[in-house]
């Protein structure tokens, strides 16, 4: 790092399946509450991402579970993540009613392949 350089923030990555997730998110809650409830919800869901990624640390640790990930509360959904080195990448944004367990073991080879490189990335 030179002179005056800072260090670059932390940041948050999307799998496609998070992607996937927001948008599927924010198309059911513009059906049910309006655009701007929608609007707002989605935005608080970016700004637990952006918080994750600077203190990932906040998530709680599954290792019990069949793969270990972090997880935080986000109103009414988990952003479930796994640390890379710019940050945190997303990997799925699930209702807290769902079997998040379950939701894990059932994701693809290509998923995991994916948040792979995501952690190689540098």
């Amino acid at each position: 790092m030179a002179g005056n350089d800072a260090p670059s923030p932390a940041t948050f990555l999307l799998t496609r399946n998070a992607a996937l997730d927001l948008r599927r998110i924010h198309a059911r809650s513009r059906r049910e509450w309006g655009d701007d409830v929608a609007d707002r919800y989605l935005a608080d869901l970016y700004a637990t991402m952006a918080d994750a990624a600077v203190n990932p640390e906040k998530g709680r640790l599954r290792q019990h579970r069949s793969t270990p990930f972090l997880m935080v509360s986000a109103r009414q959904h988990y952003v479930i993540y796994d640390l890379v080195p710019e940050g945190i990448a997303v990997l799925t944004v699930q209702h807290q009613v769902r079997d998040i367990e379950t939701l894990i073991a059932e994701l693809t080879p290509a998923f995991h392949a994916e948040v792979e490189r995501l952690k190689r990335k540098a």
